[in-house]
């Protein structure tokens, strides 16, 4: 949460402003007309010219309010420089030659923008000394009908010389209007800062500076670097230049970082609260192809991915469709070479591989460990809850695992997953619970959607069936063999099992599951045989023949009536008590009765006795005795057995 003093803090440090346009425009000398500042800060830029990195300048309103002014880079070739810029931007000035117009680097920038879901801005037409009266009406003009169906539509347009100062008091009172009209930023969350800029201070070491994308950082904080996962503590921080206590979301922020070297962390990294951002390679997202690009995109293209302050290569994988038309939006996932640290909601820029052009953008939806296939339309439509539920956290947390599918989603992996602190996905957690949108497996922790878990019932009963066809004489199966054959932890395949018997496929007998629908497997003669068996071992009684002895009454091998024996057991109509006795359960609950009367009316029982109570000679009488002391029935001391006590006496 934000310290108390954060409100004050937000006002003064009021916004972030970006300069846009193309080269040679009068982007910086604007900066410096309106600031003073010089914001090519490189001998490169100022030699010839040509903002090739960021600049930045300090700009102050006059109700004292600091405003950060980044100047980004006009050339096609620093396109990268631009985007990092455009982070964290509150407001954009479009910037326009009055001797040149609407330029291509014009165009593609205001597409950027657009694209980077940039909402405020205004255009300024520079360089009105160098042209005819009349030429910046028609700039104008032409503007107008440039800037029609982006945000920048009615936005004011006003004219200026960074030559004479003509028309700057005009820009500076819109830049202080709009900066006024700037909401504060929400600065709860997790901290996350993308770095645009590393550098060292001597005396101080390593310095990192960038605008947040959220939550807040005050001194001593403890945080991460990512991707490469290192601990930093925060040593000093700067807001728009002035030390502070504590800076946040949407301002110009420069931290004085320990225990790392200034090269060891670049454009592209990003300064985290630890524990609640991933490094990904496969990114969810909503992409829109610009109607510029003028013909269809196929999936599997190779493209550069920009977003924040990071860029790479990487394939653009389309979901619900062959290919992007132009104008289209799409589901898609991105497969980078290079892991990059994103939140839902962030917005990125894509451009074609080799040669290198602006092919559109969009909104990240997520991160997921599994490679996507196409025309899924569960895939889609988890997609498209994830769009949905952007900013509500308890409908993002459901549709990340539903995302999940039939892997269970651990507790503690949930809240880098939603970018949200375990306090705040906790309470979401028992929400979704109670309303039965999740399912807690067993008790390891691990939570599945409710919707895959009918999906899971139906791959353990094909799995079953394929046990039963391997094995008819097997009554049903462990939740072991299933597990294996299913390719499911044993947890998540009984979570499966449950809900089959819950809608009345499955039957579950002692450890044993059996499928309802399975039939076929046994012969005719198998079922006679079964029957024989059966109504055998009942007559008999404590008297029942061996294995070898049945079959050779049957006429049939010895291995098959074991296998019939088997199946009776599984069906809890005989037990197997060693190698050569076989009772029916009927016999042994009476056998059972007969023990728990003697025991009452004694206190206990011989081995000996057994025999006279149970009517049974010692070949079956000891393995029945053996049995009870199994499951807990009685409790033998040498010769003598007596009932073991209850738990609740």
């Amino acid at each position: 949460m934000p310290p108390k003093n954060m409100e004050s803090v937000t006002d003064i440090f009021r916004a972030v402003v970006g300069t846009a346009g193309h080269i040679d425009h009068g982007k910086s000398s604007l900066v410096k007309a309106l600031t003073g500042t010089d914001p090519d800060r490189l001998k490169e830029e100022q030699e010839r010219g040509l903002t090739i990195d960021l600049g930045y300048a300090e700009y102050t309103t006059a109700e004292g309010r600091q405003v950060g002014l980044i100047d980004v880079p006009g050339h096609e070739r620093f396109i990268r420089n631009m985007v990092a810029g455009a982070t964290g931007l509150d407001i954009v000035m479009l910037v326009v030659a009055a001797d040149d117009s609407v330029m291509p680097q014009t165009r593609e920038h205001l597409e950027i923008m657009q694209i980077l879901g940039l909402r405020r801005g205004f255009i300024v037409i520079t360089k009105i000394d160098l042209v005819d009266d009349g030429m910046p009406e028609l700039v104008e003009e032409e503007l107008r009908e440039f800037v029609e169906g982006t945000f920048l539509e009615g936005a004011p347009i006003i004219r200026c010389s960074n030559a004479t100062g003509e028309g700057l008091d005009l820009v500076r009172a819109e830049l202080e209007r709009q900066v006024a009209a700037v909401p504060a930023r929400d600065m709860t969350g997790p901290f996350r800062l993308p770095v645009q800029r590393s550098f060292t201070v001597k005396g101080h070491g390593t310095v990192v500076t960038g605008v947040p994308l959220s939550g807040t950082v005050s001194v001593g904080d403890e945080l991460e670097i990512l991707p490469q996962g290192q601990a930093v503590r925060v040593r000093s921080v700067q807001a728009h230049h002035h030390p502070v206590p504590t800076a946040g979301a949407g301002q110009r922020v420069a931290l004085n970082l320990s225990d790392i070297n200034w090269k060891d962390v670049g454009r592209g990294a990003s300064i985290c609260t630890p524990g609640l951002f991933n490094a990904s390679t496969l990114i969810e997202v909503r992409f829109k192809l610009l109607a510029s690009y003028g013909k269809a995109l196929d999936s599997h293209v190779g493209v550069r991915f920009h977003a924040n302050t990071t860029e790479t290569l990487g394939t653009l994988v389309i979901l619900d469709a062959k290919q992007a038309e132009p104008g289209t939006e799409v589901y898609a996932q991105l497969r980078l070479d290079e892991p990059v640290i994103m939140a839902p909601g962030d917005r990125f820029l894509l451009r074609l591989a080799s040669p290198e052009r602006t092919l559109g953008g969009g909104v990240i939806l997520g991160e997921t460990k599994f490679r996507h296939k196409q025309s899924r339309t569960w895939i889609t439509d988890n997609l498209a809850a994830k769009e949905s539920a952007i900013g509500d956290l308890s409908a993002y947390v459901e549709a990340t695992v539903r995302g999940q599918g039939l892997h269970p989603t651990d507790v503690h992996v949930i809240p880098a997953m939603v970018r949200a602190t375990e306090a705040l996905v906790a309470p979401v957690i028992e929400k979704l619970l109670a309303e039965k949108k999740l399912v807690r497996v067993g008790s390891t922790g691990t939570y599945l959607h409710a919707e895959p878990v009918t999906v899971g019932g139906e791959s353990v009963e094909a799995s079953l069936l394929a046990l039963h066809q391997a094995n008819h004489y097997a009554y049903g199966f462990t939740v072991f063999d299933i597990a294996t054959h299913v390719r499911h932890p044993p947890a998540v395949t009984e979570l499966f099992l449950a809900d089959c018997v819950r809608r009345g496929t499955v039957d579950r007998q002692a450890l044993e599951w059996r499928l309802k629908s399975f039939k076929g497997g046994l012969s005719q003669e198998d079922r006679r045989l079964v029957g024989w068996l059966e109504d055998r071992l009942k007559t008999t009684g404590m008297a029942s023949p061996l294995t070898a002895d049945l079959a050779k009454e049957a006429g049939r091998p010895e291995k098959r009536i074991d296998n019939l024996i088997i199946m009776l057991e599984a069906q809890g109509k005989a037990k197997r008590l060693d190698e050569s006795v076989v009772l029916h359960s009927d016999t042994i609950a009476a056998a059972k009765q007969r023990l728990i009367a003697h025991c009452n009316a004694h206190g206990q029982i011989t081995s000996i006795e057994a025999k006279d109570v149970l009517g049974g000679t010692r070949k079956y009488v000891i393995p029945l005795l053996e049995y009870f002391d199994s499951i807990g029935l009685t409790v033998r001391r040498d010769s003598v057995r007596t009932l073991k006590p209850s738990p609740l006496t």
